[in-house]
């Protein structure tokens, strides 16, 4: 059998994996990716969203602006490669769920470096749009959503065109070290990067890190004249895509853990629907889809070595904001594996041997 060897070899080609694929080719690395093609997959069931100011807080993370630029920049890249449009901008309003919610708001109103993403707030009723305000809320800029099932499919033409993507499953209970190598069947490489998303949950050599996945279903809308022309949060989201329609989501759920829809998803998000559209029509399904998504306990991504085997090497763990924060994480585990940088202290899975 003859051998390829290679500097990266990366397992899973979801967004971690595909970005970071992109990013090390760029740079000059000979990357090949393996993947077995699982649609329903996190990355391929995300709506994609980019909000910088997260959840029921609408905290604003220390490193949200140079996240935000990385990922612009990748992806105006990118839709240049691929010819396609990705990165889409669109306004967002926030609801407020009650009146105490609004010390959180003003909290970031007050801040200056909260600026850039809030364009004023406004009473119940007040928003411009037929909404569920009672408790009123606000605007914000700089938000959007990134097209990832068009982005993975672009990469993997890509990858394929440039003989770095296999269809198929690998078993890392296959792996062996050669040296200071690993070889997979045919392949030898410098590392291995581990990007399977939630089910690296049973990979032996990283299975004690400590995800706790969260199952995720949204639904695709019809267009309505009702709906507004900018996404909608308030206990759930609705974004407007390219195509006219709407997405709708997303449900957490820890138990089961797996891709089927379920009619109970379904109804708790038609019944949030009218709760943020009161005088809409029941909207028409197109489609409704379920992943699971590779959340963390403490909520930061996992990057780093294996403490044994420094072949072995993780970049996982983005949970549902993977489309604002991979591109600048993976840009750093580049610098990392190149020698030219550190990995951030908030996300170095060294973190957690310290615990």
């Amino acid at each position: 059998m003859s051998v390829t060897s290679i500097d990266t070899l990366i397992v899973g080609q979801g967004l971690a994996g595909s970005l970071l694929a992109f990013t090390l080719h760029q740079r000059g690395n000979q990357v090949l990716v393996m993947d077995d093609h699982q649609q329903g997959s996190a990355s391929r069931v995300a709506a994609g969203m980019i909000n910088p100011l997260a959840g029921m807080r609408f905290t604003r993370p220390a490193g949200v602006d140079a996240w935000l630029a990385e990922a612009t920049v990748l992806y105006r890249h990118l839709e240049h490669a691929l010819a396609h449009p990705l990165l889409h901008d669109v306004p967002m309003i926030r609801l407020l769920r009650s009146a105490e919610q609004r010390r959180f708001y003003q909290r970031q109103a007050d801040d200056p470096a909260s600026a850039p993403y809030l364009a004023g707030d406004f009473d119940a009723g007040g928003s411009g749009y037929d909404l569920g305000d009672p408790h009123g809320g606000f605007h914000q800029r700089r938000t959007g959503y990134l097209d990832t099932h068009a982005l993975l499919d672009g990469l993997a033409r890509w990858l394929s065109a440039h003989g770095a993507l296999r269809q198929g499953p690998v078993d890392p209970h296959q792996l062996h070290f050669v040296g200071d190598q690993v070889r997979i069947g045919d392949v030898q490489a410098r590392r291995v990067v581990f990007c399977e998303g939630w089910r690296m949950r049973d990979n032996p050599w990283f299975d004690w890190l400590p995800l706790t996945p969260a199952k995720g279903e949204i639904l695709t809308l019809a267009e309505d004249p009702a709906q507004p022309d900018r996404a909608v949060v308030g206990g759930r989201w609705l974004l407007p895509v390219a195509d006219g329609r709407r997405k709708l989501g997303a449900t957490v759920c820890h138990d089961p853990l797996d891709t089927t829809p379920t009619a109970a998803a379904r109804n708790e998000l038609l019944a949030d629907y009218r709760r943020l559209l009161p005088t809409a029509s029941a909207p028409t399904v197109f489609n409704h889809q379920a992943g699971v998504r590779p959340n963390t306990r403490d909520r930061q991504p996992l990057l780093g070595a294996h403490p044994q085997h420094p072949q072995l090497v993780v970049f996982n763990g983005f949970g549902g904001r993977g489309s604002l924060t991979i591109p600048w994480h993976a840009a750093r585990l580049a610098d990392w594996l190149d020698g030219t940088g550190e990995l951030p202290s908030h996300a170095d899975i060294r973190r957690l041997n310290r615990q």
